[in-house]
């Protein structure tokens, strides 16, 4: 899923998708060429064309036009999920690959480079993860809240390899990937269970 579309809302006017595509495009150039400071209605407005009042008719801040042009929807999946755990997280790191080939991969970088120095940034990038690792644990049915750790094991691989190895993300990772979270989790439930077995100490 391109992230010039994982804000289309089904029903939205083509002219109003349009502009919000242009803004949006406008900002994720900001970003990369100038930083986080930059995205404001008035250089968005010189930019596009498109007039400061109605930027603000479609975002009442800047810093919702940064989330929006940065983080690709995770508000819904992007996917029918099948209710297999294995097929739809699977499916899910294919997104993810997709995603980390396109252009946008570019627009993240900058981002994950200007955490180390912009608070704003890391308010943005905690938004997109947290936003992320909700999804995951709703299609891997995570039976706890507790997930946070086992999602940088599960997007992690992929992030290194696209950023740090440059090398291919390929399906033998990702099903490498799936394959180490599945074993985990069902030692992890097998654990709980002999746990439970275990008779109460007597006295």
């Amino acid at each position: 899923m391109e992230a010039e579309s994982a804000h289309r809302r089904p029903s939205e006017d083509p002219r109003v998708a349009q502009t919000r595509q242009l803004v949006l495009s406008a900002a994720r150039t900001l970003l990369v060429e100038e930083g986080q400071e930059s995205v404001t209605p008035t250089r968005l407005a010189e930019l596009t064309g498109i007039s400061r009042s109605t930027i603000y008719r479609h975002w009442n801040e800047p810093i919702d036009i940064v989330f929006e042009a940065t983080a690709v929807d995770t508000r819904q999946p992007p996917f029918t999920p099948s209710g297999d755990p294995r097929t739809d997280l699977t499916g899910y790191l294919e997104v993810l690959r997709d995603m980390l080939e396109s252009p946008y991969a570019k627009l993240l970088a900058t981002q994950i480079d200007r955490a180390e120095h912009s608070p704003e940034t890391v308010e943005t990038l905690q938004v997109i993860a947290t936003g992320r690792c909700e999804l995951i644990r709703d299609l891997v049915k995570h039976p706890t809240d507790d997930f946070a750790l086992e999602h940088a094991l599960i997007v992690g691989p992929l992030i290194y390899q696209r950023f740090m190895a440059h090398g291919e993300i390929s399906d033998e990772l990702i099903a490498l990937v799936v394959d180490a979270h599945l074993s985990t989790r069902e030692r992890s439930i097998a654990a709980d269970d002999q746990a439970g077995d275990e008779p109460l100490p007597t006295h």
